[in-house]
């Protein structure tokens, strides 16, 4: 692990990745286990997306909801998610988030510790931002 005392970037020089060709939802890389203990992704869910139901034995996963809508169930319990909204679920909690508005879903999540799912998420097809996500994310970092 790199112990810089500064990791900083931008995401517009990170990696893209989905975890399997078909899935709904793809990762902006922002920082992984190689820097720190822990991953951070923008995750954007295609509209109708959604997570398999998954869950992590040590990793506390949080999420903050940046544009769209959709739902988080953790368990047995489903609330609804929109910009603003936050969540986050306990190791051992199965959990899923699903894109259940008009448009795409943008979420920043971060995992701790990283669980190795960074390395799950470079494992799969490199993907791409299109022009709706440019236009959206740099809206937000503006």
């Amino acid at each position: 692990m790199n112990r810089s005392s500064l990791v900083a970037g931008h995401f517009e020089k990170a990696p893209v990745y989905k975890i399997a060709e078909k899935d709904t939802n793809k990762f902006v890389l922002l920082c992984d286990r190689e820097q720190v203990p822990f991953v951070s992704v923008i995750e954007i869910f295609d509209e109708g997306g959604k997570t398999p139901p998954n869950e992590h034995a040590e990793a506390f996963e949080y999420f903050y909801v940046l544009k769209g809508k959709g739902t988080a169930t953790v368990g047995d319990t489903t609330v609804p998610i929109k910009p603003g909204s936050f969540f986050i679920v306990r190791p051992g909690n199965t959990h899923a988030v699903h894109n259940t508005g008009q448009g795409r879903l943008y979420v920043l999540t971060t995992m701790v510790p990283d669980e190795q799912f960074s390395d799950l998420i470079k494992s799969g097809p490199v993907s791409s931002l299109d022009e709706e996500d440019w236009r959206v994310l740099r809206g937000l970092s503006s």
